[in-house]
C-alpha cells in the first residue's frame, strides 16, 4: 500500500525513497530487550547498503483482544528502510532476504518475529477473529489503506499452539489443511541445504537453515518457497515443484510438460497436503490446491474486476447479474491473475 505509507512518511517528516521497503516485526514489550533486538536488526539492513528511514509504532486498540492474544501481545513496530539509487524490486527483496536471516540468527529473543520485511507485501497478523482485524489494526480501518491484492486467513494452525508469529498469512501463503508430509519434507530440506545455490546470492549459506523445524507446516511450506523466490526462481516454477499435480499416470497431460514434472521430482519430493494455499508476491495472487484436492478453491469473477477465491463462495457480497464466470480450482491445479497485466493465468 504504498500511497498508504508515502502518507505515514509525511506524518513523520521522513524523506522516503522512490524504493524502500516496510518491515512489520513483533518485539519484546520490554524496551531494553527491544532496543537491544532493533539494534541488531539495524545492524544487519546497514550491512546490505540499506538506510534506515525510521521505526514507527503500529497503532492497535488492545481492549479487543482475548485473554490468550493479550498475555503474550507483543511489542508491534514498522521499520521504513530505503534501497540504493537503481536497485530493482527483486534486488532489494534479496537483500531483505538475507539480512532478516542473518539477524534472526543473532538475535535470541523468542518474541522477536519477522511478519514480514518487503517492498512487495505488507502482513497485519495476530491472535484475533478476522472481523477485528481492522479494530486491533487501526491502520486496516484507515481509508487511505489501498490494495490490489488481499490474501487473509480465517483460523489457526491447528496442530500448533496459538501464537502471534504462527497466525496466517506466512510472509508468501495462507494455507488452508495440513502438509502431512512435513517431517519428510523438513528432513530434505535439511539434507539438501548444501545444494541450495545461485549466482545471485553467491553469500546465500549465510541464511541456511533455510526451513524451521519448529513452526507449523505452513511456515515451513512458506520458508521454502521464499527460498525460490529470494534466488531467483518465478512464482509458477515454485509452486509446482512444491505442489505438483498427480501426473504419472495422466495419459492426457502434454509429454513436455510430463516431462517438467519429472524433472522437477528429481529435485524436490511433493509437500503433500490435503493443502488449499492462497499466495502473493506483491504481484501475482495466485491458488494452487495439491493433487489430493481435499480442500475447496472456488472463485467468482464480476463484472467490475473483482475476483474472490476462497473455501466458500459466500465471503464477498455480489449480485448474480454481476457474475461473469464461478469455478473451481481443480486437484493439482493453479490458478492465478497477473495485477500488472491484468492476466488471468489457469493451468491449461
Amino acid at each position: 500500500p504504498d500511497s498508504f505509507f508515502r502518507s505515514i512518511a509525511e506524518e513523520n517528516n521522513w524523506q522516503l525513497g522512490k524504493k524502500y521497503a516496510v518491515g512489520m516485526i513483533f518485539l519484546n514489550p520490554d524496551p531494553v530487550q527491544a532496543a537491544l533486538t532493533k539494534k541488531i536488526f539495524e545492524e544487519e539492513l546497514t550491512r546490505e547498503t540499506l538506510t534506515i528511514v525510521g521505526w514507527r509504532e503500529v497503532p492497535t486498540d488492545k481492549s479487543i483482544l482475548g485473554s490468550i492474544a493479550a498475555g503474550n501481545l507483543p511489542s508491534i513496530e514498522q521499520i521504513f528502510v530505503d534501497a540504493p539509487a537503481g536497485w530493482r524490486n527483486r534486488d532489494l527483496e534479496r537483500r531483505l532476504y538475507m539480512a532478516r536471516r542473518r539477524a534472526e540468527k543473532r538475535i535470541t529473543d523468542s518474541v522477536f518475529y519477522v511478519a514480514s520485511l518487503s517492498c512487495l507485501v505488507t502482513i497485519y497478523k495476530g491472535l484475533v477473529m478476522p472481523v477485528d482485524l481492522p479494530n486491533f489494526y487501526l491502520d486496516l480501518a484507515d481509508i487511505r489503506m489501498q490494495s490490489a491484492i488481499c490474501v487473509f486467513h480465517q483460523r489457526f494452525s491447528t496442530n500448533t499452539l496459538p501464537r502471534w508469529p504462527l497466525a496466517q498469512p506466512f510472509r508468501f501463503l495462507a494455507h488452508n489443511g495440513e502438509i502431512n508430509t512435513i517431517r519428510g519434507n523438513r528432513d530434505w530440506a535439511q539434507a539438501r541445504t548444501g545444494k541450495f545455490k545461485t549466482p545471485i546470492l553467491p553469500d546465500l549459506a549465510d541464511a541456511a537453515p533455510f526451513v524451521n523445524e519448529i513452526g507449523s507446516d505452513s511456515s515451513s511450506l512458506d520458508n521454502m518457497l521464499e527460498l525460490f523466490l529470494a534466488g531467483g526462481m518465478d512464482l509458477f516454477r515454485a509452486m509446482r515443484l512444491l505442489v505438483p499435480p498427480a501426473y504419472q499416470n495422466n495419459k492426457t497431460m502434454d509429454e513436455d510438460l510430463k516431462a517438467f514434472y519429472e524433472f522437477n521430482s528429481m529435485h524436490m519430493e511433493p509437500w503433500d497436503g490435503p493443502a488449499g494455499i492462497v499466495l502473493t508476491n506483491g504481484r501475482h495472487a495466485a491458488c494452487n490446491l495439491d493433487r489430493n484436492g481435499l480442500r475447496p478453491a472456488r472463485y467468482v469473477i464480476t463484472k467490475d474486476g473483482l475476483i474472490t477465491l476462497a473455501s466458500e463462495v459466500g465471503i464477498w457480497d455480489y449480485k448474480a447479474e454481476d457474475v461473469l464466470e464461478k469455478g473451481r480450482v481443480a486437484p493439482g491445479e493453479m490458478l492465478s491473475i497477473d495485477t500488472e497485466t491484468g492476466k488471468l493465468w489457469r493451468s491449461e
